[in-house]
């Protein structure tokens, strides 16, 4: 019994330690980014160097995040199937389907993922996005405006930006 509460009354001082303050998590404003990692990064058509598809891409590659570039706009394109669709295009207009001024037009990079770190008027102008399959015969878009370009936080699961049969 005395053994047990000696190595308690000598443990107990170490259980009371304050722990240690955890290191910055990404997305977090104490996060430190390398500025080498600041560099311009567009998609294009026929490139295999993208990853993570359907995956918020912004996650990582925004400012308090630990990949290459912060994206402006990012997301992935799928056929009607569900299939990451390559070498499509993205616009984004003042107008819905396609209408109004062209702001950006973003390529489809050969693995169904777009992205750019080009300045872009978002959050403080909303968009219309418009996609096109690779041949551009085919075409989606929002009916709606938006203030964000990371596509993948809404178009997740089955909701993911889609093009129509064709």
């Amino acid at each position: 019994m005395q053994r047990a509460l000696l190595t308690l009354a000598l443990a107990a001082p170490l259980a009371c330690d304050a722990p240690a303050d955890p290191a910055p998590f990404m997305g977090d404003d104490a996060f430190v980014r390398d500025p080498a990692l600041d560099v311009e990064l567009v998609s294009a058509h026929g490139d295999a160097v993208s990853h993570a598809t359907g995956d918020n891409c912004m996650r990582c590659h925004q400012e308090n995040g630990p990949g290459p570039g912060r994206f402006t706009a990012a997301g992935t394109l799928y056929d009607e199937a569900g299939d990451p669709h390559p070498d499509g295009l993205v616009e984004l207009r003042t107008a819905p389907d396609g209408m109004g001024d062209l702001v950006a037009a973003v390529e489809v990079d050969g693995l169904g993922n777009f992205y750019t770190t080009e300045a872009l008027p978002l959050p403080a102008s909303a968009l219309f996005p418009t996609v096109y399959s690779q041949d551009g015969a085919r075409k989606n878009f929002m009916p709606f405006p938006t203030s964000s370009g990371a596509c993948n936080v809404c178009h997740a699961g089955g909701f993911g930006v889609r093009l129509p049969e064709g």
